[in-house]
């Protein structure tokens, strides 16, 4: 059905864009949800990629480890038996010393092959001082035979010495001659410079001559000059010499009616001296006429002190007369009181005393008795003790017997592993020298003392020589064997005698 209107139109178009949009709208939201998919699987695939590569990287890091940790503990097991034998060797090293050091026999061997090692180098230096000697030798008849050689060339060498001789002195004259001539004209310029120098001179002392002059005429004015002011100055002080005078004039007349006047002063003042004196004269004699009388007072008011005083010791020595009486009363009361107080104690201590002794006595009896049950027990004590230290004497006597069975066994102990301990000693030094020996033996053939090597030391030395391509050839059972004749002791008549006896 065709739309008849615009607005039938329009509303078709609007219905058309709408479900265009619905359709659009759901096309969208289907392709986000394929997109969704398609990326969640992507992920999934990628979560399953990167799981597989953490598995496989951890596969391959385990296997490392333990391949390192594998090779770890090799390399520490290694070490550790490194470790192990390098501590053998020290061990066995320092044992070998401790029995080099401890072992006389062993010292002995060490010092002797030292003394080889020592004859050896000493041997060895000779050698190659002789043999730097021959060489010197050789090298003394070589030099020889080149100067031998060179005495057949000294004639053609001294012609041909003569004519260069003769070349170099002409040479020589002609040098001479032009040093000659050189010097000759030397001397002309020196002349000629000494003219020179000469009317220079002239100069010079001409000009100081004048110089001199004129400072002597300037010195001369100068005298002058200094005389006239000497003289004008000898006026002067001869002027204030005469000033100077008059003043002292002046003055000593000053002095003397200054000193004129001073001595009237001074009489006046005598006078008055004399005036005081006499005053002073005066009023001494009235202060001792009134001190005589205050002298005469106070010994009349002494005198009435010492009455009295003698009054007073007298009431006094009458009232201490009286107090002693009383004293003395009171004294023999006190005396007869204590007397009779003394004789009542006295017999109280009797009777305390009597009480006492009974006392001690009883108390003594009782101890008597005490003591002899005290006795009596102690000795019943000592019996028993006697059982008991006997019984303990002869346990003791048990214990010893089987200690000392112990201490014999222990004894026997101790001699086995000494024994044992010596024969391993014997065999460790023993062992040692072997190696000694087969370690230096060899080199020092020929240069070791008689008696350091015995028959027994020889394979020792044989094993020690195989171990060095140039000892190997060296007849070691052959050199052990001594190639000089047997000698046999001189007898004397007794050894004959003993021999045929």
């Amino acid at each position: 059905m065709e739309p008849r209107t615009e607005l039938q139109r329009n509303a078709l178009v609007e219905a058309r864009r709408q479900e265009l949009n619905v359709y659009q709208r759901a096309l969208d939201i289907q392709w986000l949800n394929s997109r969704m998919e398609d990326g969640r699987m992507g992920r999934c695939l990628a979560l399953i990629q990167r799981e597989a590569e953490m598995e496989k990287d951890f596969q391959e890091r385990t296997d490392h480890a333990a391949i390192v940790n594998a090779r770890a503990e090799r390399e520490t097991r290694l070490g550790i038996e490194i470790n192990k034998v390098r501590r053998e060797e020290i061990c066995q090293l320092l044992r070998r010393h401790y029995l080099r050091e401890r072992d006389p026999s062993l010292k002995e061997l060490a010092k002797k092959l030292q003394a080889g090692y020592v004859c050896r180098d000493i041997q060895q230096q000779i050698l190659h001082n002789e043999y730097r000697r021959l060489q010197e030798k050789a090298e003394d008849m070589r030099s020889n035979n080149i100067l031998l050689n060179a005495l057949s060339d000294d004639k053609d060498a001294e012609d041909q010495e003569a004519k260069e001789k003769m070349q170099r002195t002409t040479q020589y004259c002609k040098e001479l001659q032009q040093q000659l001539v050189n010097r000759q004209r030397q001397k002309q310029c020196q002349y000629e410079d000494s003219l020179i120098e000469k009317k220079m001179l002239e100069d010079i002392i001409r000009t100081m001559s004048d110089e001199d002059k004129r400072e002597l005429q300037q010195k001369r004015d100068l005298t002058e000059k200094t005389r006239h002011e000497m003289k004008t100055f000898l006026q002067a002080r001869e002027a204030w010499k005469q000033k100077q005078k008059e003043m002292v004039i002046i003055e000593e007349r000053k002095i003397e009616e200054q000193n004129k006047m001073m001595a009237d002063r001074q009489s006046a003042i005598v006078q008055e001296r004399e005036r005081r004196m006499k005053i002073k004269e005066e009023i001494n004699e009235k202060m001792s006429a009134k001190i005589l009388a205050d002298e005469a007072a106070r010994q009349e008011r002494t005198n009435i002190i010492k009455l009295l005083q003698e009054q007073e010791y007298l009431e006094k020595n009458f009232q201490d007369d009286i107090a002693e009486q009383l004293k003395l009363e009171e004294v023999r009361r006190t005396t007869k009181d204590a007397l009779a107080a003394q004789i009542e104690e006295r017999k109280k201590a009797v009777r305390d005393r009597r009480m006492v002794e009974a006392q001690f006595r009883k108390e003594t009896e009782d101890k008597i008795a005490d003591d002899m049950r005290k006795e009596r027990e102690e000795h019943q004590k000592r019996r028993e003790k006697g059982k008991l230290y006997s019984q303990e004497l002869l346990k003791q006597i048990q214990d010893n017997a089987s200690r000392r069975k112990q201490d014999v066994k222990m004894e026997e102990d101790r001699a086995v592993y000494v024994w044992d301990c010596d024969r391993k000693w014997r065999q460790e030094v023993s062992k040692e020298r072997e190696k000694m020996i087969q370690e230096h033996a060899p080199q020092l053939l020929g240069y070791l003392q008689a008696g350091v090597l015995q028959p027994e030391d020889l394979p020792a030395v044989r094993a020690g020589a195989n171990t060095k391509p140039e000892l190997k050839v060296l007849d070691i059972e052959g050199m052990a064997k001594s190639k000089r004749a047997h000698r046999f002791a001189k007898c004397n008549a007794m050894c004959r005698t003993l021999r045929e006896y």
